[in-house]
């Protein structure tokens, strides 16, 4: 067997393979990055030419529809009929398009509306309860939702029901078990999408430990098994009637860069099961949790890779360079930091940077929790970054955007120094001269960032970042002030985003909401 070369030159073991009915990837349009359509439809013609056949769109609260109107008010998103133009364009690319409606939990973006907290499972407002009025508007959805996607299915969502039946749906347990009100719950949703057309996709979580309840969904349902860690499966999927559709996950979400190598062996993991169970299909996940840091770009290129790991194919497409893949690894390294300690994020290794990056160099606990010998460890790690890039010319918008990430694990570099100046007790005169230059540096970046963002994304959720940005600096400077009785000297009094150069970035988008992000960004 040929060795197929791309990101860290996987080596492809021989597997038997499976004929896949389904092909998919799934976008999370619901988490503040929202693409542009011209970008959105770029994706689907890069998804398309890699090989896929289906892509599922993670909605929640990104699209408008005229009977919901506070559905999405506060969001950037879609219209209905903007996912009809996307739908008509991937039929000319022969791809179908999904959409992903949360029906049970996952709902908090619309139950916090005052017009929809009647619906609310508890006072968390994170799933709906079993009710008329529930269906009543799951119906609407499901309507809209099918004029206007060109894929026989609607996910239903159905995961992390975390509160169900302890609220409003709680005294049906005197009848039933959890598992059966769910079961029944889906079938529901099942009825109400057969009568639009449609047959539904769930995710197995929240049952797959119930192998009757599981066989009583019907074949023509599609159930996801999805695992993005290296879990025992579930002996339930092994038995059932329901077409089972195999997720791995990108693992690009929550942490400060993608774990490509952990998101690779999960990949290999879960082709391997698909053969065992003879899978219907596979739908490669890529979740946008945290403010969806990471770009496009990434998403394509891990879908590429995933692609090719799922599918034995030899092809070599998208090629990613050597020294791209080099720069991946080094980052890959640093920030899959198994090397520090972990306890201050539930001992998740691949989210100590990203907090850390946010973390109070003075009094954060994650900081506090690292030795000397670990953050120096830390520093060494990213001084391999910086030398990786030396001589690289980045090229593309997949390249630029790795770059991105290089600029920042550098940005990251000054906070950690900064941090070992506060805990050696140097001199305030030092210590405002870190906390000065890593102010003005982030500013920097962070309009690289902005402007990244803005190139391929819609601009709304630039306020969750913003707000983080900020928070960072207010940090820095009320710890200034109150272990050293200073205030800042050489920092610029408004951004660095209010040059000409940058305030042409605000050139898209809802006006008002851009005057009033613009102006909040302010110190």
């Amino acid at each position: 067997m040929r060795i197929n070369k791309l990101n860290f030159q996987l080596n492809l073991t021989e597997w038997v393979m499976t004929d896949f009915k389904m092909k998919a990837c799934m976008i999370d349009i619901s988490r503040f990055r929202v693409p542009t359509m011209e970008r959105m439809k770029l994706m689907l013609k890069n998804i398309s030419e890699t090989g896929y056949d289906t892509v599922f769109f993670n909605i929640e609260h990104t699209f408008k529809i005229p009977e919901h109107p506070m559905i999405g008010f506060e969001a950037d998103g879609f219209e209905m009929m903007e996912f009809k133009e996307m739908s008509d364009f991937a039929d000319g690319i022969n791809l179908s398009l999904v959409p992903l409606i949360q029906s049970f939990g996952h709902m908090f973006h619309i139950l916090k509306w005052d017009e929809y907290d009647n619906l609310a499972e508890s006072d968390d407002k994170w799933s709906v309860s079993v009710s008329d009025q529930t269906y009543e508007l799951i119906d609407d959805l499901y309507m809209r939702a099918s004029q206007v996607f060109n894929s026989e299915y609607i996910h239903i969502g159905g995961d992390e029901v975390y509160d169900m039946a302890t609220g409003k749906s709680a005294p049906l347990l005197q009848y039933i078990t959890k598992d059966e009100l769910f079961l029944n719950h889906i079938l529901k949703l099942k009825e109400i999408a057969a009568r639009h057309d449609r047959k539904i996709v769930l995710w197995g979580d929240m049952i797959d430990k119930n192998p009757e309840v599981m066989k009583k969904l019907g074949s023509d349902t599609v159930v996801c098994y999805w695992n993005y860690d290296f879990k025992e499966m579930p002996e339930s999927y092994k038995n059932i009637d329901a077409k089972i559709l195999v997720c791995p996950g990108t693992n690009t979400w929550k942490s400060f860069f993608p774990r490509y190598d952990y998101a690779v062996r999960n990949f290999k993991l879960m082709k391997e099961r698909a053969d065992e169970l003879k899978a219907f299909g596979f739908m490669i996940t890529d979740w946008g949790d945290a403010g969806h840091i990471h770009p496009f770009s990434i998403t394509e290129n891990l879908f590429n890779t995933a692609f090719k790991v799922l599918n034995d194919d030899l092809v070599e497409k998208n090629y990613v360079r050597d020294e791209i893949n080099n720069i991946i690894k080094r980052l890959d390294e640093v920030h899959y930091a198994d090397y520090l300690n972990s306890v201050c994020v539930r001992n998740k290794p691949e989210y100590v940077t990203k907090l850390l990056f946010h973390d109070n160099p003075f009094s954060g606990k994650c900081f506090a929790d690292q030795s000397v010998l670990m953050l120096n460890g830390l520093l060494d790690r990213i001084g391999e970054v910086r030398r990786s890039l030396k001589g690289v010319e980045f090229n593309n918008e997949f390249e630029l955007d790795i770059k991105l990430f290089a600029d920042q694990t550098i940005l990251f570099k000054k906070k950690i120094e900064l941090h070992l100046a506060i805990r050696k007790n140097s001199a305030a005169v030092k210590v405002s001269r870190l906390i000065e230059e890593y102010i003005v540096e982030q500013r920097r970046w962070f309009a690289d960032y902005m402007k990244s963002w803005l190139a391929s994304s819609q601009p709304m959720g630039l306020y969750f970042h913003i707000h983080f940005m900020k928070k960072i600096e207010r940090d820095l400077l009320h710890s200034q002030y109150k272990h050293y009785g200073t205030e800042y000297e050489k920092i610029p009094k408004k951004n660095l985003y209010d040059d000409p150069e940058y305030l042409n970035l605000f050139s898209v988008g809802n006006a008002d909401a851009l005057k009033k992000l613009w102006e909040n960004a302010l110190l």
